[in-house]
């Protein structure tokens, strides 16, 4: 079956892009710098971080909406109900039991409720409480993607029991990602009269699509146990790639399946209990379990009309017994998908990974010069755009090394660009590229004797070939540290993940004061949009330095920190990249 693109429909007239707002943290003392020291891009930061520890931007569309991941969220709601209040952990552990078991919690036992709950993730006898939560935001909203989360019938609110991560999002208001299936409560009578709640729901999680609060389930092709699927982008035809189960491999799992229907093989607890087990089992085991394919699901007037099954680099013999798995991360507004598949090493029988195209029912893996073939040991596609440009990585054998070089690979004519990046040893990772030919993602910035590389985001100019860290392309006290870039617009927008010093905050997002009521900082990871400014240059950070100094001194530079924390001159600490 053909999975080729509908009648190209007509693209909804893009919003002019919004004016970003530019902080009021200026005084007159840093007004007084010379206005020619400039960027090219201004750092917004997103208000949905305020709303957790951490906060991951993933993609971002045309008219400047982002999807983003947000980590342990501020005033998570929690069930007393589910809670012994007489075991020795609680008794031990609260320093006010009564008003607890109330559900009148000061902030060390809300904590400390709220760390006892999550050490206990999996368990059917505890409140289940979402890791990562989802969101499309923007400069001015923060919109909570629910993704399969459940209504509790007593508050007549949503419960926060799916982990949800978003990945894509198109310009018509479709989001997609994967969520837990969300979590109910299970009343159960044992046959000594003893009553149990149970915490249990129905798959372990699946692919979702989201328009404003309407949710499309992506079942992957085979559902037994639930299966598993996972969505990574959309395209404005409403075309969805990703991954998911396509035909059981095991044995044993259909038999406790019905060992589980069982009520004398089960014993004395639910059948959905025994179930939701086996789902637990069976995800940390998926790749033995299933074969799974890169997936495209065609939406309609939003439900999902079509599912189509990718082909592989490879065509396994009918009696080929191997686990195979391939995925597809990135579809154009043509139909056509990118991603890894299987495929042999240099024409011999070891199985590697290779960057893959999907083109119609064909599957096509990129050229290589034939002098550079046998350096490449595996690569990667990570997207690709509407001028048919696929990037990606290859894990490249040089100097002794074998770092993650990143390509440029035009479909049309079938040449490869390994652009050059910061060193010949670094690895280099590109997440996206616009219709401009703008690439971004992260890189190793600096090659150090401990070994210990310092990554930052990045963006490549493919028809200039320039290829520039972005935390060079900022101001120079900017407190951000650009980590890593996620995404780019049309409008050259770039979603990216960043490092900032800030102030600690409780788990009710109220600044965190110690015994002495001081405030502490650390490093916190932030979601921020990079906005290009127009007529921007490079700014000038030693004449920006020599500019303070010649100003003076140290009143100056108190006042800096109070406004900025940590300027973006001092050395930054190693990172790693960062997302979820």
């Amino acid at each position: 079956m053909t999975y080729a693109p509908q009648q190209p429909m007509k693209k909804a007239m893009k919003k002019t892009m919004k004016q970003t707002r530019i902080a009021a943290l200026l005084s007159s003392a840093f007004l007084s710098i010379p206005a020619a020291f400039g960027a090219q891009y201004q750092v917004v930061e997103l208000p949905v971080a305020e709303l957790g520890v951490d906060s991951y931007p993933t993609a971002i569309n045309s008219i400047g909406e982002i999807a983003v991941n947000l980590s342990s969220q501020f005033n998570p709601v929690i069930d007393v109900s589910l809670l012994n209040f007489d075991s020795a952990t609680l008794i031990a552990g609260l320093t006010n039991l009564e008003n607890a078991r109330s559900g009148d919690f000061n902030t060390a036992d809300y904590e400390f409720l709220y760390s006892y709950i999550i050490s206990n993730a999996e368990s059917q006898f505890f409140q289940q409480i979402a890791g990562l939560n989802s969101y499309i935001a923007s400069e001015d909203t923060s919109i909570l993607l629910h993704g399969f989360d459940t209504i509790d019938n007593d508050t007549d609110e949503y419960r926060n029991s799916a982990t949800t991560t978003v990945r894509g999002i198109n310009d018509f208001g479709y989001s997609v990602g994967v969520s837990y299936d969300g979590f109910y409560k299970l009343e159960y009578v044992t046959e000594d009269i003893e009553d149990i709640t149970y915490v249990l729901n129905d798959f372990y999680a699946r692919a979702f699509a989201q328009i404003e609060d309407d949710v499309v389930e992506l079942a992957p092709p085979q559902e037994t146990i639930g299966g598993y699927s996972e969505a990574y982008d959309i395209n404005e035809l409403n075309q969805v790639v990703g991954i998911g189960t396509t035909e059981l491999v095991s044995t044993t799992l259909q038999d406790s399946i019905d060992d589980c229907a069982d009520e004398s093989v089960r014993g004395d607890i639910p059948e959905a209990s025994c179930l939701r087990s086996l789902s637990i089992s069976t995800f940390a085991s998926l790749d033995t379990v299933f074969q799974q394919r890169g997936i495209i699901w065609q939406l309609d007037d939003g439900n999902v009309a079509n599912t189509y099954t990718l082909p592989m680099l490879i065509e396994p013999d009918d009696d080929d017994t191997t686990i195979y798995s391939s995925t597809a991360v990135a579809i154009n507004d043509l139909g056509i998908a990118v991603g890894t598949s299987p495929a042999f090493y240099q024409n011999t029988d070891t199985l590697t990974s290779a960057a893959v195209i999907y083109d119609n029912d064909n599957a096509y893996t990129i050229s290589e010069d034939n002098d550079e073939e046998y350096d490449i040991f595996a690569s990667y596609a990570t997207d690709i755009n509407n001028n048919d440009l696929v990037v990606g990585y290859a894990t490249k054998s040089i100097l002794g090394s074998t770092p993650n070089k990143f390509f440029v690979y035009d479909y049309d004519s079938g040449i490869i660009d390994y652009p050059n990046d910061f060193f010949d040893s670094a690895s280099t990772v590109p997440t996206a590229i616009n219709d401009d030919n703008l690439v971004v993602g992260f890189t190793e910035f600096e090659e150090t004797s401990s070994g210990v590389r310092r990554v930052e985001g990045f963006v490549y100019d493919y028809r200039n070939d320039i290829f520039s860290s972005l935390n060079d392309l900022i101001e120079c006290n900017s407190p951000y540290t650009i980590a890593q870039a996620n995404g780019i617009n049309e409008n050259g927008e770039i979603i990216a993940t960043a490092t900032v010093s800030s102030v600690n905050k409780d788990i009710t997002g109220e600044i965190e004061l110690d015994e002495f009521d001081a405030q502490s900082f650390s490093t916190h990871v932030v979601a921020v949009k990079l906005v290009p400014i127009p007529g921007g240059s490079i700014d000038n950070c030693e004449a920006y330095e020599e500019e303070y100094e010649r100003q003076g001194a140290g009143a100056f530079w108190m006042l800096f920190l109070g406004l900025f924390g940590f300027a973006r001159f001092v050395p930054s600490r190693a990172i790693k990249p960062v997302a979820p």
